[in-house]
């Protein structure tokens, strides 16, 4: 996967999860006991393969940035890997990020610094385990132009997503960002393709519809701008997410309020949970603090027994 590209946008306000969200980015909120939720994205990128990976963060970034630095400088420097935060540079103009795709073409510079043949834009705020070396193949297979990572949902739950229609070779034929009346699959009225906000570009031809959007008039953004205006006349297809959490339901999970992030980490409490920590074959990396040992000590004569500290 050494001719791809990474980059996660990590750098969203996150506003609907204060006040979590009150002091951190929103991919720097903790999850699963020890975890942050950046973690997950993370992990899949290394668990599939890729090498070079820069986390744009912009918003209340020290904790996530501190946490890149701290459990993530993990890549061999001798062979040019790495995964970096990377803040606004503001080389294009004074502005914040005004959009995804602008978050993107404010850092076009890392992208011609390393030439790569392909660009994979993720998010850096779901819950999910995903081999991106099958959306690659997915691509040369079809001769896409660009792909986007898709997830079958109900129906009556598709209008909180990016809603995206599809012919019968997958390649999609129209995209509506959180439609009031979603397009279902075919053959399948009780279900809908949602975006993951996972897209995969040749990057020559990205490239030129991120200059075009950074005219005034746009709203700067991947699905509301990019992808409609690519659909047009490019070979954009979708790509069905191939779950590596191995379960029988597919799990991926958008935790943008409070909610939603409460009954995530719900998912992880049975002995038999719906997202699975302890697959060998895919390990969820993190930072680890230094401690000491646990010991076991006599407890008091009043209270009985031993007590672990």
């Amino acid at each position: 996967m050494k001719n791809i590209f990474t980059m996660v946008l990590a750098g969203g306000k996150g506003e609907r999860l204060n006040p979590l969200t009150a002091q951190r980015a929103k991919p720097a909120v903790p999850f699963g006991g020890k975890y942050r939720i950046i973690d997950f994205t993370l992990s899949n990128c290394l668990n599939s393969g890729l090498r070079k990976v820069a986390v744009l963060i912009q918003y209340k970034s020290h904790s996530l940035d501190r946490h890149i630095r701290a459990g993530w400088n993990i890549l061999s420097a001798d062979l040019d890997e790495y995964i970096a935060s990377v803040p606004p540079q503001q080389r294009i103009s004074e502005d914040w990020y005004r959009g995804t795709a602008d978050a993107v073409y404010q850092n076009m510079f890392l992208i011609d610094d390393e030439h790569p043949e392909f660009l994979l834009i993720l998010a850096g705020d779901h819950i999910y385990k995903m081999n991106y070396a099958e959306m690659y193949h997915w691509l040369i297979a079809t001769s896409a132009d660009a792909v986007v990572g898709a997830i079958d949902i109900p129906i009556q739950e598709a209008s909180r997503f990016g809603v995206i229609a599809v012919n019968e070779d997958y390649r999609i034929t129209r995209f509506d960002e959180k439609p009031a009346n979603p397009i279902s699959l075919p053959n399948d009225p009780d279900h809908a393709f949602a975006s993951m906000g996972i897209y995969l570009f040749r990057t020559k031809v990205i490239r030129e519809y991120l200059l075009a959007d950074a005219k005034e008039g746009s709203a700067h953004d991947f699905g509301k701008n990019i992808i409609p205006k690519m659909i047009a006349d490019k070979r954009v297809y979708a790509f069905k997410f191939q779950d590596a959490n191995k379960k029988a339901v597919k799990y991926w999970r958008d935790i943008g309020t409070l909610d939603a992030y409460w009954e995530a980490n719900m998912d992880l409490v049975s002995v038999d949970p719906q997202f699975n920590f302890y697959d060998a074959e895919w390990p969820i990396r993190t930072y680890q603090g230094q401690f000491p040992p646990a010991k076991f000590v006599f407890a008091q004569d009043f209270q009985g027994g031993r007590m672990g500290v």
